[in-house]
């Protein structure tokens, strides 16, 4: 049996771009990020997170959105959930604080396909 699934891809031009203050990663050092996990695990046990691909056409190519951290590191929008919370809340929220305008006013209405 072959199933299909269709994603669709909206020109860059549908899209707003601004700017927000830069995040810096949390630890200086790899040992430093290693023992606050370390730390965190102790406390909450096993993290669950998820990420977002986001795409978007540009030159008639599909293009992947990535977040730069600090100056030479980029990675999948995203997060860690909250206790109880499902995957496509969390991801909508985590997708919010790191993309949506710093608006209330603006709420976006993100549309997860698993």
């Amino acid at each position: 049996m072959v199933t299909s699934s269709v994603v669709n891809t909206y020109p860059l031009s549908s899209y707003t771009f601004g700017t927000k203050e830069p995040k810096m990663e949390k630890d200086t050092s790899v040992a430093d990020r290693l023992a606050r996990m370390k730390v965190n695990y102790a406390k909450e046990g096993m993290r669950t997170s998820v990420e977002g691909i986001l795409l978007v056409q540009e030159h008639n190519h599909p293009h992947i959105l990535l977040l730069q951290i600090g100056n030479t590191f980029c990675k999948l929008p995203g997060g860690r959930l909250k206790p109880g919370e499902n995957e496509i809340e969390g991801l909508k929220r985590k997708l919010s604080s790191k993309l949506a305008a710093n608006s209330p006013g603006i709420q976006p209405n993100w549309q997860v396909c698993l």
